[in-house]
């Protein structure tokens, strides 16, 4: 299924969720420190953090506050699992958990959240790419893409998403162009034409001095240009190297 991350200073209680996970197909790692869990996942790819607010070093709360300045290319999919209190879960929404759910926390529960961080941005990823949006915006503009083409928002949209969750790369068609869409109130199909357009069009009229710098002798020269999604990749990475 993915990889996950289950964060608790309670070994049991992790050990248990972890095996949950483990059961359902996922790659489970296991952390009890909060300084752990900053380290794990500037280092690794983890699709899903399952996360106690009751943590060793740094504690749940200190992790959310923390995970934003970490620019990652993919945030993973956060809940929070606590015996706290209702006031901790809703500050650990307000940092960008995607759930907060009070301890304990049935099996079935465990595994339709992780089913759930399968088929969604996290909300961290989402706050991410609204911040990379303006960036995104400039590195289409520097390409030459004509601003008045529907595809030129689209495009501009696309990359800011895919700079901040690179699973959207390898779903365009049942992820990325729908997430577009529906923010535009557009259709999917609609979506991917219009950014096809966009890079046709800045293949012809483009900046040809801009085009070779990002993609040089990367694009198949029996095409002479990219597909949507590869001059979406290319244009995400400059994103996050900016």
């Amino acid at each position: 299924m993915g990889y996950a991350l289950v964060a608790d200073c309670d070994r049991k209680a992790g050990a248990a969720a972890a095996e949950t996970l483990e059961s359902a197909g996922w790659h489970v790692a296991f952390m009890e420190s909060g300084r752990g869990v900053i380290e794990a996942v500037q280092s690794s790819r983890f699709d899903l953090l399952m996360i106690s607010l009751v943590l060793l070093e740094w504690d749940g709360l200190a992790v959310l506050e923390r995970l934003p300045a970490l620019r990652l290319r993919r945030y993973p999919y956060t809940a929070v699992l606590t015996a706290l209190g209702a006031p901790l879960r809703a500050r650990a929404l307000s940092l960008g958990a995607d759930c907060a759910l009070a301890k304990p926390v049935s099996s079935q529960t465990l595994r339709e959240i992780a089913l759930q961080s399968q088929s969604e941005m996290s909300r961290l990823s989402a706050s991410a790419a609204e911040k990379r949006r303006e960036s995104a915006r400039q590195c289409v503009a520097s390409l030459g893409v004509p601003e008045h083409l529907k595809g030129f928002e689209y495009l501009s949209d696309a990359v800011a998403l895919c700079s901040a969750d690179d699973r959207l790369l390898e779903r365009a068609t049942s992820m990325l162009y729908p997430k577009i869409a529906r923010l535009r109130g557009a259709t999917a199909g609609g979506v991917e034409h219009a950014i096809r357009q966009a890079v046709e069009t800045t293949w012809t009229r483009g900046n040809m001095d801009t085009l070779l710098r990002l993609f040089g002798n990367s694009i198949d020269p029996q095409r002479g240009k990219p597909t949507n999604i590869e001059c979406i990749a290319r244009l995400a990475e400059a994103v996050c190297e900016a």
